[in-house]
C-alpha cells in the first residue's frame, strides 16, 4: 500500500484513460476508475498492479487486482475477471504507469533565508535552495535546480539546470550537467587516494584535476566520487550509480552504465558505455573495460576486460570459466567428505 503521507493522493484515472496516455493495449471490457497501485498479492479489484517477474506467478494466478500491466505472453496466467493492459515490458509500463498516477511533487520554489550565498554565485530561474545550504565564490547554478538542505557546492562547481541535489551533499571542484540527481550524503570531487609510503613518511600527491558528469546521471546515497590527480575523472551521460559505490580519481566511465551498490572502482580505470557491474564488485586500477561487458556480483577485476565479455569469481573469469570452476570445486568438496 502506498502511504499517502509521503506520496500524496494518486491521480484518478480510468482504465482507458490510462491505457490511452501509456501506450496500453486492453484486454477485457471492464473499465473503471484506478484507486490506487499495489502488488498483486495485496491489490483489490479497484487497483492497478503489475507483473514484472516470472517468481510471482503465483501471485499473478491468485490476485485480486482489477488491472494488471502485463506482457502478452503472461496473459494466460491472469484471472479472467481482470482486466489486462498489455505492454511489451511490463516494468517500463508500470514506470510509465507511475508518471501518470504519482507525478513527481511540485514543490514551492524559494532561497531560504538560512543559505549562505557569495556575492559572486549565480543562480538560474526557478531554483530551490534549501535550508543551511553553502554556496561559495563564483558558483553556477542552472534554472529549475533544486539543492537540499546542508549541502555545500564549493567554489567555482557549475551545476547544470534540472538538477536535484538532495541534503548534505557537498561537492567541489566539478561541473555537471543537465538533470542529474544527486542523493543524499553524496561526496564528489574530494581528493584522491594520491599517497606514497616511503618507509619513514606518508607523501601526499596533491589532486589537480575535476570531476565531470554528464546529464541526466543518477548518483545513490553516500556515494563518494574523486576528482582527478591530474586528468579529470568523468561519468557519461546516462549513467546510474547506487548506493555506497566509490569511484577513485581518473576513472572514466561511459554512457549508460549501471554501477549497482557497493562496486569500487580504482584510479585511473576506463570503464565504457553499457557497462554492468553487479553489487560489491572490485576494480583494479589502470586497466580497460569494454563497452557492454558484464560482472557478476562480488567479482574482483584485477585485469582488462573485452567487449561484451561477461564475467565472474575472484579473479574475475569468463563466466562459462567461472562456472565450470565453482562446480569442480563443489564436486572436489563432495568427493572428500564421501571419502572420509
Amino acid at each position: 500500500m502506498v502511504d499517502e503521507n509521503f506520496y500524496g493522493e494518486p491521480n484518478r484515472v480510468k482504465v482507458s484513460e490510462l491505457a490511452a496516455v501509456c501506450g496500453f493495449k486492453i484486454v477485457g471490457k471492464l473499465d473503471f476508475e484506478i484507486l490506487g497501485i499495489a502488488t498483486l498479492a495485496n491489490a483489490t479489484h479497484k487497483e492497478l498492479s503489475f507483473f514484472g517477474n516470472r517468481k510471482y506467478v503465483n501471485d499473478l494466478k491468485n490476485t485480486s487486482a482489477g488491472a494488471v500491466i502485463i506482457a502478452e505472453e503472461s496473459l494466460k496466467y491472469l484471472p479472467p475477471d481482470a482486466v489486462g493492459l498489455i505492454y511489451a515490458n511490463a516494468t517500463i509500463g508500470y514506470a510509465k504507469a507511475l508518471k501518470v498516477m504519482y507525478p513527481e511533487e511540485e514543490r514551492s520554489f524559494c532561497i531560504c533565508p538560512t543559505a549562505s550565498i557569495h556575492k559572486t554565485a549565480k543562480i538560474g530561474v526557478g531554483c530551490h535552495i534549501g535550508d543551511h545550504v553553502v554556496l561559495e565564490e563564483n558558483v553556477k547554478i542552472g534554472d529549475r535546480v533544486i539543492i537540499g538542505s546542508n549541502s555545500v557546492i564549493e567554489k567555482n562547481c557549475r551545476i547544470g539546470s534540472g538538477c536535484k541535489i538532495r541534503n548534505n551533499v557537498t561537492i567541489s571542484h566539478s561541473i555537471l550537467g543537465e538533470n542529474v540527481l544527486v542523493n543524499s550524503g553524496v561526496r564528489i570531487g574530494e581528493s584522491g587516494f594520491g599517497i606514497i609510503p616511503t618507509g619513514k613518511e606518508m607523501v601526499f600527491i596533491r589532486q589537480l584535476g575535476r570531476v565531470i558528469i554528464g546529464d541526466r546521471v543518477r548518483i545513490g546515497a553516500n556515494t563518494t566520487i574523486d576528482r582527478g590527480s591530474v586528468q579529470d575523472t568523468v561519468i557519461g551521460n546516462d549513467s546510474v550509480i547506487d548506493n555506497l559505490v566509490q569511484i577513485a580519481h581518473n576513472v572514466t566511465i561511459g554512457e549508460r552504465s549501471i554501477l549497482v551498490a557497493q562496486v569500487g572502482i580504482a584510479g585511473s580505470t576506463k570503464i565504457g558505455n553499457d557497462v554492468v557491474l553487479a553489487g560489491q564488485v572490485g576494480v583494479s586500477g589502470h586497466i580497460e573495460i569494454g563497452d557492454g561487458a558484464i560482472a557478476a556480483a562480488k567479482s574482483g577485476i584485477a585485469a582488462s576486460i573485452g567487449a561484451g565479455k561477461i564475467v565472474g569469481g575472484i579473479p574475475a573469469v569468463e563466466a562459462n570459466v567461472w562456472k565450470r570452476q565453482a562446480a569442480f570445486l563443489k564436486m572436489a568438496v563432495t568427493r572428500k567428505k564421501q571419502a572420509k
